[in-house]
């Protein structure tokens, strides 16, 4: 009888000292449960508001590697690129991918055609057409010739469209646009389609980001292009006698620190756009800036270089 009394206790001790091992295990589990969902919720609450890109620039070996950061600035879309060294690190960014009217800006994909298919020492004739776009900069007449270089001085200094469509009728208009959309998808430029040589239709659009790569790739490559947009003022001369004083559309230019170049666009559909190359003094890198659709470019461009020299 003692036997058996002895077995019972034996055997109820065995049974509470198993549910209290399998209750221990199951709040352990419980709790290791919770704490790896909490901290897969604090992970991803980290995570989600970052994001990063990586873009190849034609002719490159380096990537430009971009961070999204808010800036409060008045336009449809920028973007502010360091080039230091051959990597190309963007600042800051906003709709840099969205396709935009880019008036003017048009002009730095002519220039890239020209440099890369015309003899700039050919003389070419101002036609009736080329006189009938819109704008009188250039201060150019019907039947006067000039060469290929002086027109693209007047292109890309005073922004003239009537140089510009000039320039394109070496070749024909119509071959000229196919020219330049050629060399748009060449270069991987997925957000760009060119209407016309000039900007002044609504239908010439690209991206800021497209246009950084398209600026760069002509600043580093073409010594031409670097010293055009390089002038504040320039004298044109023409067969010996000056034929104009040209004036840089870019305001910056002598009058902010380290602006070396640049490119200005204004329509109504596009608004304010502008393109601006900056050095960064004794290191032979540079910052490139590029604003579209802003009320007023100049103002807004200031404010992006304000807060690119403040942040770096």
């Amino acid at each position: 009888m003692a036997i058996v009394k002895i077995l019972k206790h034996s055997l109820l001790l065995f049974v509470f000292v198993f549910l209290s091992a399998c209750s221990f295990y199951a709040i352990d589990f419980l709790i290791a449960g919770a704490g790896g969902f909490f901290s897969t919720k604090a992970a991803a609450s980290v995570s989600d508001g970052f994001e990063s890109e990586i873009v190849k620039i034609e002719n490159t070996e380096n990537p430009i590697i971009k961070q999204k950061e808010e800036f409060s600035i008045n336009a449809e879309s920028f973007i502010s690129i360091k080039a230091e060294n051959g990597q190309y690190n963007i600042l800051l960014s906003k709709n840099e991918q969205d396709k935009l009217p880019v008036a003017s800006l048009t002009k730095l994909m002519t220039a890239l055609v020209v440099l890369d298919n015309y003899d700039l020492n050919q003389k070419v004739t101002v036609s009736k057409l080329a006189m009938a776009q819109e704008g009188e900069q250039g201060n150019l007449k019907e039947g006067e010739v000039l060469s290929v270089k002086n027109l693209l001085y007047i292109s890309l200094i005073e922004s003239s469209n009537r140089a510009s469509f000039a320039l394109s009728e070496v070749v024909g208009a119509d071959e000229f646009i196919i020219l330049m959309n050629n060399k748009a998808q060449d270069m991987g430029l997925q957000n760009t389609y060119f209407a016309d040589s000039s900007g002044l239709l609504e239908n010439s659009t690209s991206s800021s980001e497209d246009l950084a790569k398209l600026s760069i790739y002509l600043f580093e490559n073409y010594p031409l292009f670097r010293e055009i947009i390089n002038f504040k003022e320039f004298d044109l001369y023409i067969n010996g006698r000056l034929h104009h004083k040209l004036v840089n559309t870019n305001k910056f230019l002598g009058e902010v620190p380290g602006v070396v170049g640049g490119k200005t666009g204004w329509t109504i559909f596009s608004k304010g756009c502008f393109m601006v190359v900056q050095e960064i003094p004794g290191t032979g890198n540079y910052l490139l800036h590029i604003i579209l659709g802003a009320d007023d470019r100049f103002l807004e461009m200031q404010k992006l270089i304000d807060w690119v020299r403040a942040h770096y």
